[in-house]
């Protein structure tokens, strides 16, 4: 790669914004694989009633996807990203002052919405800010850093919980938000006119032309899912499914670019994250609703392993056959 390539592309802007992009991964992960567990001891409910509280933060994330176009061209793509930030880390310690389980599902749902447009708020002012000519590997450095702090938060979350109080990991899952937010605050992003957006769009959400393989990114990711309890009692295989996260997440990304118009760009960004993301949360939400390790490890190799099969035998051909780039 050339010095000027680098030099284009490994700006000071888009520096900050790979560092608040890995944080706002970071801090999510930090608290919400273990939330059921946590929530079962504050409230004594069941561990199953977990698959309701990650059903509220996948629903808040999917209700708001249609909007995020609209806000983005209504109001600074910058404050898209801060503001809903800020609310998620207000979310997570809200967890604090809970009791009553219903209360729990209305912070995740809020949470949820939150991330989705924090993350699609970082991922636009990311795009924005890189050249042209370097942006797809701009992509795949700020793809791959948002499932390193997936990993760094897991893992972190889960050292940090058997060592401290509850209270005290949310306020550093808070704080690491936080941090991420400072890192994006200092992002110059030029100013840019609305267009007339309208207020309800698939743009910046979902790419249909790309669904065949966000199943089965649904699929792979939700295998990983189940297993990430299991990191709390020593066991190290979700490590290696995080592994195989962070590296499948390159290719799947340039695979849904390519299948993207030149337009489509962070639409297809924002798909491949909102799959892997969706099948982490349905992985976590069956492994609380019937939680036993061995049969946790059966599920979720056979999961992997139908995934990959699809994967390879038909979203593959499909992204051959359907290919723009």
């Amino acid at each position: 790669m050339k010095k000027n390539n680098i030099d284009t592309l490994l700006t000071g802007d888009f520096l900050r914004m790979c560092v608040a992009h890995f944080l706002l991964f970071t801090g999510l992960f930090l608290l919400l694989p273990w939330l059921p567990m946590v929530l079962k001891q504050l409230l004594e409910v069941p561990l199953s009633q977990g698959v309701w509280l990650y059903a509220a933060f996948g629903t808040g994330m999917l209700v708001v996807g249609p909007f995020h176009a609209h806000l983005g061209d209504v109001y600074r793509r910058k404050h898209l990203f801060l503001f809903p930030a800020i609310g998620m880390a207000a979310a997570g310690l809200g967890y604090l002052y809970v009791t009553e389980w219903s209360q729990c599902c209305l912070l995740a749902f809020a949470q949820g919405a939150c991330f989705a447009l924090a993350m699609v708020g970082d991922l636009t002012v990311a795009i924005d800010i890189t050249h042209s000519s370097r942006r797809t590997v701009g992509n795949l450095i700020y793809a791959w850093l948002g499932r390193m702090g997936c990993m760094v938060g897991t893992c972190l979350g889960a050292w940090l919980l058997q060592r401290v109080e509850f209270q005290q990991l949310t306020l550093v899952a808070g704080a690491t938000v936080l941090v991420g937010c400072y890192f994006g605050l200092r992002v110059y992003v030029p100013f840019r006119a609305p267009i007339g957006v309208p207020v309800a769009t698939l743009d910046r959400f979902l790419l249909p032309r790309a669904w065949v393989p966000a199943i089965g990114v649904v699929m792979l990711s939700m295998a990983v899912g189940r297993l990430l309890p299991l990191l709390l009692g020593g066991d190290y295989c979700p490590l290696i499914g995080l592994c195989v996260l962070a590296v499948a997440v390159i290719p799947l990304v340039r695979l849904f670019v390519c299948l993207s118009h030149h337009c489509q760009r962070g639409t297809a960004n924002a798909s491949c994250y909102q799959a892997m993301d969706m099948g982490l949360l349905l992985g976590l939400g069956l492994s609380y609703a019937h939680f036993d390790a061995v049969h946790i490890h059966s599920a979720s190799l056979q999961w992997a392993l139908i995934a990959l099969l699809f994967l390879a035998l038909v979203a593959y051909p499909y992204y051959r056959s359907h290919r723009l780039r």
